[in-house]
């Protein structure tokens, strides 16, 4: 399969060019400069020619010629800078030495973005959280600041790619040691579906693509075999959860389908992923609540797992289920079939209960005040058996698909 092209674009400091492109310096730039005494960049400072110190290693482009390279180049990234802005000026060397490093696998560019206003409009470069557009993609990454990690970036953008799967037999495989994947299923292995998909794999490191032609492996991963294709599903093993893909099958449709779905907001234990979930280092918020009957209270915590998102481990238990549900419930102390709301410390396996009406507010709250260990006076001790669940092999059950 043919490779995709990359495009890999950086922005040194969208806030700082973005306040620059509204408002043009009138000031010298020695009085622009954030930290005077840190860096001297080749006495430089005072004029507008230092890119040119970088002519031999980084190529210069403008709107005239950007759309003729891109053309002919494969691997390229991209550095829209601003001549009179600091930090552009201390990014440049490390740049320049990345593209040393990588001459012969991926051109590294430089465009002004202040000269070249409608070229970084086309990148959304005026926005302040884009930091970088793969194939064409806006993805954001903070931490490009030498040149062996921009070394490194851009290679692994370069290799990353789909798998292809024929048989069951490697479906099943998959499915033991995968904790999250995607597939697509395709009328082809090679082509524009799956050339739409291998680029979208590159902005997700952290999961792996499949494709397959295969009825009876898209059966496997829980995509029906009369399907229309191109079709696609995200596995969510931890999770237990097959969350089908229903928009336009293209790399930007399919990054962000992907970006908004491998991270739930609350997680629904099961026998297969307690073990991921009680090994988990974060703090943890617990709903337990009956399956059925309880759709209030669910879409109440699942707001509050948004407005707390990446603070704490939302979990879901349902309670009166058969197996880990009932086992963790009656771990907790939990009995009956009235929703509670229970903190949860896997650091010293201690519970704090959240007692009275569960409510958006009350929830909230008391997740908050976890976080500033306010709770410590309330708490019980979790038994260690809790810990010492059984396990089950992934390719052995059935997903929960979840619309």
């Amino acid at each position: 399969m043919e490779k995709t092209r990359t495009l890999l674009l950086l922005l040194t400091s969208s806030i700082i060019l973005f306040k620059l492109y509204l408002f043009p310096p009138t000031q010298s730039h020695e009085d622009l400069k954030a930290e005077p005494d840190e860096l001297e960049l080749t006495n430089l400072n005072n004029n507008h020619t230092w890119p040119l110190l970088y002519a031999k290693d980084v190529v210069s482009l403008n709107g005239k010629n950007f759309s003729e390279f891109m053309g002919k180049n494969r691997n390229v990234m991209v550095m829209f800078y601003a001549n009179w802005c600091y930090w552009s000026k201390k990014l440049a060397p490390e740049f320049a030495a990345a593209a040393k490093m990588l001459k012969g696998e991926a051109e590294l560019v430089m465009v002004d973005a202040y000269l070249e206003r409608d070229l970084a409009k086309e990148y959304n470069i005026l926005a302040d959280i884009v930091d970088f557009v793969v194939d064409g993609i806006a993805v954001s990454y903070k931490s490009l600041n030498s040149w062996d990690v921009i070394s490194a970036w851009v290679r692994e953008k370069m290799t990353l790619g789909t798998y292809s799967i024929t048989t069951t037999d490697e479906a099943e495989r998959i499915l033991t040691v995968e904790s999250k994947l995607v597939l697509g299923f395709l009328h082809d292995l090679e082509g524009m579906e799956s050339e739409e998909l291998a680029a979208a794999s590159k902005l997700h490191s952290d999961v792996n693509f499949y494709q397959t032609t295969s009825a009876d492996v898209a059966e496997f991963f829980h995509i029906h075999p009369k399907s229309k294709r191109p079709a696609l599903i995200f596995l969510h093993l931890e999770a237990g959860k097959a969350t089908p893909f229903r928009h336009q099958f293209t790399r930007l449709a399919i990054a962000n389908f992907v970006t908004h779905t491998k991270h739930p907001l609350v997680v629904t234990l099961t026998i297969h992923n307690a073990e991921f979930v009680f090994q988990d280092p974060r703090k943890q918020l617990w709903l337990f609540a009956p399956a059925y009957g309880s759709d209030k209270v669910i879409l109440t915590f699942e707001e509050v797992a948004k407005a707390l998102k990446g603070k704490l481990l939302h979990v879901y238990v349902e309670m009166n289920s058969e197996g880990v549900g009932r086992r963790v419930s009656q771990e907790f102390g939990v009995s009956g079939n009235a929703p509670r709301v229970i903190a949860y410390s896997a650091r010293d396996a201690k519970k704090y209960v959240l007692n009275g009406e569960l409510t958006l507010s009350s929830i909230k709250s008391f997740g908050e005040e976890f976080l500033e260990d306010k709770l410590l006076n309330q708490s019980d001790q979790i038994s260690e058996t809790i810990l010492k669940l059984p396990s089950q092999s992934r390719a052995s059950y059935q997903l929960r698909t979840h619309e």
